[in-house]
């Protein structure tokens, strides 16, 4: 094969530079006619794919082209007819020893592209508990039924997924335990009160494994919803960084990430306080406070875009791309990188959360003003 395409060039550059023989022009005319009958190696890549190649291709071609001086003059003069076809088989002698390999190095990746999206899969119920011990429990491969009994308390795994704390209330000494959420998981818990908490992905939350005193006290890091048991003698108060929210009843989402520069407390049904440094607001359904570095803005919104996740879904409105990709992030556990990254751009949807990360990998694709990079389960970021 190395023989036959040398012995091609050398046709082609005699071919180029006019000397080439009648009988030599008849052999890279045969040469020329196999073309028309190799597959069309583009048509395994998708709409896509075949126009960023043929792009490609172009200016490679273009840039071939180019590097000779006048090539049409002689040639003109001396085939006549001939001249476009000595165009379009130079060309293809270009894309024979080069672009060739290119075409079948952009289906390859493509193909490794394709294996990489498929071995990365949408999060699932998974998460770790620490009991006070020091003990850890994987939930994921606990069998259901009783895990563990804290003091008077039994901790219960059930079959629908998620934890129960059952306690007899007769606690004398209080147990901290501590459950955690991976990238990629996400878990529900039902305290020892009755109030119900969904743990989004890479969240933790710290609580007693009872509550025998005069007030509920619990602490978040990353995301959770919660569904407070209603105790008028007993407020429900939630400690993020730089800020605690007191509740009595009430249904709240609280997003307090440590990569994120704001937390934002989201109010769904009933009202709640929420303290930070010196000052103190009240929250109606509706209505979510931002805290940045102590400084409280105060918006309304709508509730169900927030808790989306929570059912599945994640939801989108005019949120800037770092944010977004961030998120696809924590939920198919994959590692970003960026380079050089600030842009302005936002995006709009719902996606489901099931999405095979494919998909996902398309929009973040799909972006204009980035360029993203799959390197096994990282992602690289860079600004056009």
């Amino acid at each position: 094969m190395e023989e036959k395409d040398q012995f091609i060039n050398q046709l082609l550059a005699k071919f180029e530079k006019g000397t080439a023989t009648l009988e030599e022009m008849q052999v890279l005319e045969e040469w020329f006619n196999t073309f028309s009958d190799m597959p069309n190696i583009l048509d395994s890549l998708d709409e896509k794919e075949k126009e960023q190649t043929r792009q490609e291709l172009q200016e490679r071609i273009t840039q071939s082209i180019e590097e000779h001086e006048h090539p049409m003059e002689v040639k003109t003069l001396r085939m006549g007819g001939l001249k476009q076809w000595f165009l379009v088989a130079a060309t293809l002698i270009f894309i024979f020893s080069a672009g060739y390999f290119f075409l079948f190095s952009i289906q390859n990746k493509s193909e490794d592209l394709q294996q990489q999206a498929n071995l990365i899969q949408p999060g699932t119920q998974k998460a770790t508990l620490t009991l006070s011990d020091g003990e850890q429990i994987l939930l994921d491969d606990a069998k259901d039924g009783e895990l563990s009994k804290e003091g008077n308390t039994s901790i219960l795994k059930i079959k629908s997924g998620g934890l129960v704390y059952k306690a007899n209330h007769n606690n004398q000494k209080v147990h901290i335990n501590t459950l955690s959420t991976p990238r990629g998981g996400k878990y529900h818990i039902t305290l020892a009160d009755g109030t119900h908490v969904w743990l989004n992905a890479e969240s933790s939350i710290e609580f007693p494994t009872d509550f025998p005193g005069n007030s509920r006290e619990i602490s978040i890091q990353g995301e959770a919803y919660f569904e407070v048991a209603k105790n008028a003698s007993k407020p429900f108060l939630v400690h993020t960084r730089n800020q605690v929210i007191e509740v009595l009843g009430t249904h709240f989402n609280v997003n307090a990430y440590k990569n994120n520069s704001a937390i934002k407390t989201t109010l769904l049904e009933g009202s709640i306080a929420l303290q930070s440094h010196q000052k103190r607001l009240l929250l109606i359904p509706g209505q979510q406070v931002i805290n940045r570095d102590e400084k409280l803005t105060k918006i309304t919104i709508d509730p169900t875009e927030v808790i989306a996740w929570k059912d599945g879904y994640f939801d989108f409105t005019d949120d800037n791309i770092q944010s977004v990709i961030e998120e696809f992030a924590r939920w198919y556990a994959i590692d970003i990188e960026y380079k050089g990254y600030t842009v302005n751009e936002t995006f709009t949807g719902r996606i489901p959360r099931n999405w095979p990360f494919e998909k996902v990998w398309k929009i973040m694709q799909s972006f204009k003003s980035i360029q993203v990079e799959m390197q096994g389960r990282r992602i690289i970021v860079e600004k056009k």
